[in-house]
């Protein structure tokens, strides 16, 4: 669903200019983030922690994934790298008479984007995230809850979003359906 929600809408617009896409068939870490909601923020670790899933089971999702970014001409790939590139507000001065250099950026926009782990279920972490008053996501059908990080870079700079997406069974088609989605954290 995250994968096929990146293609342009060509009912709209017949020959859409879309960015190049690249979307790691790799899942981004683990889903214990999904699985609770702590009171407090945990300190960054920068280590690599096990996943929770066999081997066998996380080359099954992998395989998977390969397969669908295939049928959908997205190409399966790792981070770009652009360290000379800086974030999309960098250009901006407090001194209107100062000349900032050019970024080195690509003169084409790039989309990179990781889908984490799968979390069965509403995870704690929507309730968080979910504006306050705004009701909770009906939970009668198939939930699952993961996490989609979403890099993009461009001739204005580099950008990172993170998202906690729901998804639900829609019954009439039997597909994956987005029920909720919020920003978590961004860096421009």
């Amino acid at each position: 669903m995250v994968a096929r929600s990146q293609l342009p809408d060509t009912a709209r617009n017949p020959s859409p200019a879309r960015p190049r896409i690249r979307i790691d068939s790799h899942p981004a870490g683990d889903n214990a983030d999904l699985a609770a909601a702590p009171d407090r923020p945990r300190l960054l670790d920068l280590s690599d922690p096990p996943d929770s899933l066999s081997e066998d089971a996380l080359e099954a999702i992998v395989a998977q994934r390969k397969g669908i970014l295939k049928s959908l001409g997205i190409e399966d790939a790792g981070p770009f790298n652009y360290p000379d590139c800086g974030g999309a507000r960098t250009r901006r001065a407090r001194d209107a008479t100062q000349v900032l250099p050019p970024p080195k950026c690509p003169a084409d926009i790039s989309s990179y984007i990781t889908v984490g782990l799968p979390y069965r279920g509403a995870a704690a972490l929507l309730a968080r995230a979910r504006p306050s008053g705004a009701p909770p996501p009906d939970s009668t059908g198939e939930l699952w809850t993961v996490l989609v990080t979403e890099s993009s870079v461009g001739p204005g700079g580099q950008q990172w979003r993170q998202y906690v997406t729901l998804f639900r069974r829609d019954p009439a088609s039997d597909r994956l359906v987005v029920a909720e989605r919020y920003l978590l954290s961004w860096a421009e």
